[in-house]
């Protein structure tokens, strides 16, 4: 019997649920000794480059005070600088640093590492279809292609 053709809304629901599951298993089997929020202002600031600190809080869904303590770590551990806005010298603007970038450089690494055993097994056809998702959620979504892929 075939299985009637998912909506579009059922596929992208089942979508974001494993995505959800991939973070929250990256998050477990990869203690980072941060938040989550650490390394998602992090991710950020490679995305995006420099940013107001009120609009990183909104993009990361936080509170300025929680931003502000989570740039303030950052700072200290020379992952970010903060700067002045040159139009504007009463907003401070952050900036990731390169230490910050290899931070969340090796961050990634040790997530894929950890998650490789669950991904090793597939085979060459189904590791080729989840590359065209990849594929085709880049062509059709804004923004959701890598950052070293849209400087292109």
């Amino acid at each position: 019997m075939v299985e009637p053709t998912p909506s579009s809304g059922e596929v992208l629901t089942a979508l974001l649920e494993r995505v959800y599951v991939l973070n929250r298993l990256a998050s477990t089997r990869t203690p980072g000794g941060h938040s989550p929020s650490y390394y998602r202002v992090l991710g950020l600031l490679t995305d995006h480059g420099s940013q107001r600190v009120g609009d990183l809080a909104a993009a990361a869904h936080m509170s300025q005070p929680g931003m502000t303590k989570t740039i303030n770590l950052l700072v200290d551990q020379g992952f970010a600088t903060r700067s002045h806005d040159p139009d504007d010298s009463r907003v401070t603007l952050v900036t990731i640093t390169d230490a910050g970038r290899e931070q969340i450089r090796t961050r990634a690494e040790e997530i894929v590492d950890r998650l490789l055993t669950d991904v090793e097994p597939l085979s060459e056809s189904e590791r080729r279809t989840l590359q065209e998702t990849v594929r085709i959620l880049e062509s059709r979504i804004p923004g959701a292609s890598a950052p070293h892929e849209r400087d292109r």
